[in-house]
């Protein structure tokens, strides 16, 4: 009779502990960065995440000094919201499958200030009314553009042996002899109504740099595109156009190019798989053409579309040793967040040193 009741209680054990294993493989992840309009990090944000499904079991978090959070969850659908004071709260929906690693990241904007001050005077006789001046003309406004799918238009890439640009920038439309553009600039197009263009669409601005040898001739020549920000046609003329500058990532000038908008969902990390060494892409180029990175910049992969690569898959990133063999030094970690025919974007996550072009890539999958 003992012998039997501790076999049985070794069979519950046994279960409950199953149980809680299976219960343990399907949690999910949920991480990202937080920042400001100048991509700074933002500390002491309040990420509440809340499922669709029973809105009493809300989870905080709170932002840590480099603006990163991260948290486990269950699968299911969830409402998340970021908040702190001073800025605009965002909120909306995602769903998460079971193991899937998301990586949300966000941009809160600073908050319009308001004041009102009280004066009291005595009393004085009315003035006499001036001349009214003459009413500026009030300043256009871009149409919303969602945010976190404008992010996907950032970052370097590889030059195509064909181009989709439909023009260049002229210039600043207020001062034809400033060079650099800002935001909320109205710049010149030379490109209108003819060639396709109506008011309220939207244009990436691209800039071209060479990459590799740079004293290669002009035939052998390779070059990589950078990403400069996005505008939107306010007004159209037979073969010229004006456009709002309403999204910058770097620096915009009279000459760049500029190609229709295809924004893209927000990057969804898959499950992580396994680095194949065996295969790896290397790294071509920088940002802006520069040849080393580090950690939240991105680079681009001689992989595309073409050998398999996707969007949101894993990476590592590595260096084999000078004296040959399978000897590797880990340099960090990133994902995919854009894909073309024969190349990628990868967006550097963790690095543990400075990262070149010539390093590897082993894509998980």
């Amino acid at each position: 009779m003992i012998r039997s009741y501790q076999t049985l209680l070794i069979a519950v054990a046994v279960a409950f502990s199953a149980t809680a294993a299976a219960a343990q493989g399907v949690q999910s992840r949920i991480s990202g960065r937080i920042t400001d309009g100048s991509a700074g990090s933002l500390p002491g944000v309040t990420v509440t995440i809340a499922p669709v499904a029973d809105r009493t079991q809300t989870l905080v978090l709170t932002t840590a000094e480099n603006g990163d959070y991260e948290t486990s969850l269950e699968p299911g659908e969830y409402t998340v919201t970021f908040a702190l004071s001073g800025f605009d709260a965002r909120a909306f929906k995602f769903v998460l499958r079971p193991g899937e690693k998301l990586v949300l990241d966000q941009e809160l904007s600073v908050a319009p200030l308001s004041e009102t001050v009280e004066v009291t005077a005595p009393f004085l006789p009315p003035p006499v009314e001036p001349s009214r001046p003459v009413p500026r003309p009030e300043r256009p406004r871009a149409n919303p553009v969602d945010k976190e799918i404008l992010a996907s238009v950032c970052g370097p890439r590889q030059s195509s042996d064909f181009s989709i640009a439909v023009g260049h920038i002229v210039g600043q439309r207020d001062d034809v002899h400033r060079g650099l553009i800002g935001p909320g600039d109205i710049v010149r197009l030379d490109a209108g109504e003819s060639h396709g263009i109506s008011p309220g669409q939207n244009f990436v601005v691209r800039r071209r740099f060479p990459t590799g040898d740079r004293s290669a001739s002009k035939k052998l020549a390779t070059f990589g595109e950078q990403t400069a920000g996005l505008v939107q046609i306010i007004d159209v003329q037979p073969d010229t156009s004006t456009a709002l500058v309403v999204y910058q990532c770097g620096e915009l000038m009279a000459g760049d190019t500029f190609e229709p908008y295809q924004p893209q969902l927000a990057v969804t990390t898959v499950t992580d798989g396994t680095p194949r060494f065996d295969e790896p892409a290397t790294i071509i180029t920088g940002e802006h053409g520069q040849t080393m990175g580090t950690a939240r910049q991105m680079m681009v992969i001689d992989r595309g579309i073409m050998q398999g690569v996707a969007r949101g898959q894993r990476l590592t990133i590595f260096r084999r040793s000078a004296a040959g063999g399978s000897l590797k030094f880990m340099l960090g970690d990133g994902v995919i967040v854009a894909v073309r025919a024969d190349s990628a974007t990868i967006r550097i996550d963790r690095a543990t040193d400075a990262i070149e072009v010539g390093d590897l890539v082993a894509i998980h999958r």
